[in-house]
């Protein structure tokens, strides 16, 4: 063999030798001990589905543990949430990325993050401190060897605040808020196909003729904008959800084979590779609680402890409005509101760009929010912009919300515990040991003008400016209903008779249908039959549709046609993966 020939084998392995060592990262140690700056010794014991139970002697090293573990098991997924909340993902994802860190500074993440955490309770924030501690023990432990994801795309973790958590459940809230795309959707329609078409739109009499602006504004780039920005952030995170829907029930112990409640949550969220969701067990202090996490969240956000058990459905508030705004024509700074020339409020921000100099925006905000069509560059230097009211601009209490929650004892806990909820609304169902039922949406839900009106609104008017928000004792609930179970599906869970606007947002009845058929079928419920429900594929929705199928007998020239028509009236409506 040739000198050189044995140069380049030995080279080669020694690349591949390098390769190797570069890609590997150890897996964690689930058994054995381990020296963390803790202030006494915690167990955690890992159990066969790879679930953590945490057991501490106090609520510091409780939550320290916990936001090391999570950081064990999900450090990249972590690091990319906290890119989002500060709107930084171009520094390390590259220029394709910069409208979309500009799109998330103009939702004004991070900036109501650090509110939030200003408005949280002195006690709460330690908690809150202790996890990110033990996130960024884990991020400095690692730093020398990451996961290969870090090595890939050549990035070092950010270091955690309790500003990343609430910049989350921000995340979150605007997540699971649907109004966004539907306003977009009928703006449009109608600025493409007119009024006309956006009627069709409306079935009727079962929402408010939406209201038209009046104005010659167009609104097609913004538009096309946001649902692209959308889009690729949703494709980024997973965050699809609100187009997908959830199911919970509760049923009360006196129609149950074990005498106590029944509590079912079907929580939707778009299927991620690693999950969103992360199930943990924290025991120490106040807290022995255990449930699903989104994974950068301290405690379950569902679950249960010693006393109560909760599961959540999306609400679908109508939590957004936008506003078409005029401005000064000798004076862009200013806009006309209220028979006055108000100053419009800027801020800057420098944004990273990976291999590119830095950028300089600014977000510019009237009382109802940011201007949201400063994100589109044609859109600039106009007459007129468009405005954003959204319910997560509300500096709300709901980090304290979740201790609460999550260490509640009774009914009155939980109805305490929902004042400071209210974003991303929710439809809460409760059991508890004593044997009570109950439900309450934990939800803002603002006043406004006009319901149901999909389209953008007179910013010039305070007519059509929020007046705050629905009082609390206003808001519906159910404690212990004669039915014996409550149920919610994203459906209309208010009555004609509550007197103010909630959303025109609903998902179609037939989940929520369903599982009031079956919960009605029988007077002794057991675990089976909750399984059996939770596994339910019968569409309410498709056998409606079959009843006027079976009464069309067209023939066709297509025989395909022919088989499909034929096969669709042989259905049993059961959506199963047999089912042609």
């Amino acid at each position: 063999m040739k000198t050189s020939t044995i140069i380049l084998f030995i080279a080669l392995l020694a690349f591949l030798f390098f390769v190797k060592i570069w890609l590997n990262h150890p897996l964690p140690d689930y058994e054995g001990e381990k020296t963390l700056p803790v202030n006494e010794n915690v167990d955690v014991f890992t159990d066969d589905f790879g679930v953590p139970h945490i057991f501490a002697e106090n609520e510091e090293d409780l939550f320290f543990t916990a936001g090391y573990i999570a950081a064990r098991d999900r450090l990249f997924q972590l690091s990319m949430v906290s890119l989002a909340v500060n709107g930084e993902l171009a520094s390390v994802l590259g220029e394709d990325y910069l409208k979309t860190d500009i799109y998330l500074r103009t939702w004004k993440i991070k900036k109501t993050a650090e509110l939030l955490v200003k408005n949280m309770k002195k006690e709460n924030k330690i908690l809150f401190r202790s996890f990110c501690e033990g996130i960024n023990y884990r991020i400095k432990e690692t730093e020398s060897n990451l996961p290969i994801e870090f090595k890939i795309i050549g990035f070092k973790p950010n270091m955690w605040d309790p500003v990343t958590v609430a910049g989350y459940t921000r995340m979150m809230a605007h997540e699971m808020q649907g109004s966004w795309k539907p306003e977009i959707v009928f703006g449009a329609v109608l600025e493409y196909f007119g009024k006309e078409k956006l009627l069709d739109l409306i079935p009727s009499g079962e929402y408010d003729v939406p209201t038209i602006t009046g104005t010659n504004f167009s609104n097609k780039k913004l538009f096309a904008e946001i649902i692209e920005q959308e889009n690729y952030l949703r494709d980024l995170l997973g965050d699809h959800s609100a187009d997908i829907g959830s199911n919970n029930w509760v049923v009360s112990g006196n129609r149950t084979n074990t005498g106590m409640p029944f509590l079912a949550n079907d929580p939707h969220l778009a299927f991620t590779q690693p999950p969103r969701w992360y199930e943990i067990h924290l025991k120490g202090g106040r807290f022995n609680v255990s449930g699903a996490c989104i994974a950068g969240i301290p405690m379950p956000v569902l679950g249960q402890n010693e006393n109560v058990a909760w599961g959540f459905t999306n609400s679908m508030v109508d939590d957004v409005d936008f506003f078409i705004v005029e401005l000064d024509k000798n004076d862009k700074s200013k806009y006309w509101h209220d028979n006055e020339w108000r100053k419009i409020k800027q801020a800057k921000e420098i944004i990273s760009v990976k291999g590119k100099e830095d950028v300089v925006v600014k977000i510019r905000s009237t009382h109802h929010g940011p201007i949201i069509s400063d994100i589109h560059p044609l859109l600039k230097g106009k007459s007129h912009v468009v405005a954003m009211s959204w319910t997560g601009h509300w500096i709300t209490n709901e980090m304290d919300a979740w201790v609460k929650l999550t260490t509640m004892k009774n009914w009155e806990d939980f109805t305490e515990a929902l004042k400071d909820f209210g974003v991303p609304g929710q439809n809460i169902v409760y059991a508890d040991t004593e044997g009570n039922i109950g439900w309450r949406p934990g939800v803002y839900v603002p006043i406004r003008r006009e319901g149901f009106s999909m389209l953008p609104r007179p910013g010039n008017s305070k007519e059509y400016d929020w007046a705050g928000k629905v009082p609390y004792d206003d808001m519906p609930f159910l404690f212990n209903p004669a039915s014996g179970f409550i149920s919610t599906a994203n459906n209309k869970t208010i009555g004609e008779d509550f007197p103010y606007y909630i959303s025109g947002l609903w998902a179609d009845p037939s989940r929520a249908n369903r599982i009031k058929k079956v919960l009605e079928q029988s007077l002794e419920y057991n675990l089976d039959v909750m399984k059996n429900l939770q596994l339910d594929y019968t569409s309410e929705f498709g056998l409606k549709i079959l009843t006027y199928l079976q009464f069309y007998d067209k023939e066709f020239e297509n025989d395909g046609l022919n088989r499909a028509v034929t096969t669709l009236k042989e259905w049993d409506g059961i959506e199963s993966k047999e089912s042609v």
